[in-house]
């Protein structure tokens, strides 16, 4: 029976071997002498001619693209540029230092379409899949140790150093690969957050003593496009967060509507750390108005009676409009979101 088989080997082998050599050497030469710098200028020039004028106008920048295995790409220095929100601001900027994504190549046989990817920015890893299926498509992402530090929308939304590390997951299903009728979850969680660094100022006037404000809680359930902030919460030592409400997904991820209102109260302890915080915060119990309140008419619109400052945050994610809402909470029309008073 071995001798038999040894000599089919020998017999057929070289009909099998010989294909199956060719394509494997046929798919290395191809990924070493594939055109990526032409892709990565098509990729770029088509991205950026794609964009509209206005707020949330993005411009994509890549150094450098290479193949990554036999069928995947390997991208450093990858940039997202986004027109400022105010004239004479800088640009908002998303950096991504490295990112590698793998086509699988058995899906696309049966008609699929399967991209794993990985990538290294803000100090952190994202990581996960791409899955398109027909019309459907599925996206699953993991976030390990993204710096809030580095996030510059982010801090630039703050207007102060922002610290923290960022971990969790993202799953959402789009039916037809529209976000309009996406379906999923998220749940992200940020340990040892803090705002300020003593020397920063706030508006240009004041320097915000570190706040500390623990470990921050985002989660959310999406359904046929609505996405429902189910909590968002933290309780540090200096500051208490609360946080609800609800975005309406568009195309692109700027466009989509943000309908959700945010809460927090700075903390006796904090307010009577120094005469610093007694300034800005104001001494409780006292009656003399806090700086804080007094650098902007909206932050003392936005205090309640029961001392939190209340914001409606409202508007496209391109360009959130932040409201007082010291007096209540009053929901974007058609969405039916409930009404807080104080």
């Amino acid at each position: 029976m071995k001798d038999r088989l040894l000599k089919l080997a020998v017999k057929y082998g070289g009909l099998v071997g010989y294909p199956l050599f060719y394509v494997l050497f046929l798919c290395v030469f191809a990924s070493v002498t594939f055109p990526y710098d032409k892709l990565k200028e098509r990729i770029v020039a088509t991205y950026n001619a794609e964009q509209r004028p206005g707020n949330a106008q993005q411009e994509l920048q890549i150094d450098e693209m290479s193949g990554y295995w036999l069928s995947g790409v390997r991208v450093k220095g990858l940039r997202l540029l986004s027109a400022p929100a105010e004239p004479g601001k800088p640009p908002s900027k998303i950096q991504i230092d490295e990112a590698t994504a793998r086509y699988a190549i058995l899906p696309a046989l049966v008609g699929g379409s399967d991209v794993s990817f990985d990538a290294y920015a803000f100090g952190g890893e994202l990581s996960g899949s791409y899955e398109v299926h027909g019309a459907d498509k599925s996206i699953d992402v993991k976030l390990d140790g993204v710096d809030l530090g580095e996030v510059t929308p982010l801090v630039q939304l703050l207007g102060v150093p922002l610290q923290g590390k960022l971990g969790g997951t993202v799953r959402l299903t789009l039916p037809e690969g529209k976000a309009s009728k996406a379906s999923g979850a998220l749940s992200l969680e940020a340990k040892d957050v803090a705002v300020g660094d003593g020397k920063a100022k706030i508006k240009g006037a004041l320097a915000l003593p570190k706040l500390d404000i623990g470990a921050l809680t985002f989660v959310a359930e999406a359904k046929e496009g609505t996405l429902k902030i189910t909590k968002l919460v933290a309780g540090g030592k200096d500051v208490e967060v609360q946080g609800d409400g609800r975005i309406t997904l568009r195309d692109p991820a700027t466009d989509s509507l943000c309908d959700a209102q945010l809460r927090f109260k700075v903390n006796d302890a904090y307010r009577n750390k120094s005469d610093i915080t007694k300034s800005l915060f104001g001494t409780p119990g006292s009656n003399v108005p806090a700086l804080f309140e007094l650098a902007d008419p909206k932050v003392k619109q936005s205090k309640r009676a029961d001392g939190f400052y209340a914001w409606t945050l409202r508007g496209p994610l391109g360009h959130i409009e932040f409201i007082p809402a010291g007096g209540g909470i009053q929901p974007m029309p058609g969405l039916g979101m409930p009404k807080v008073n104080p």
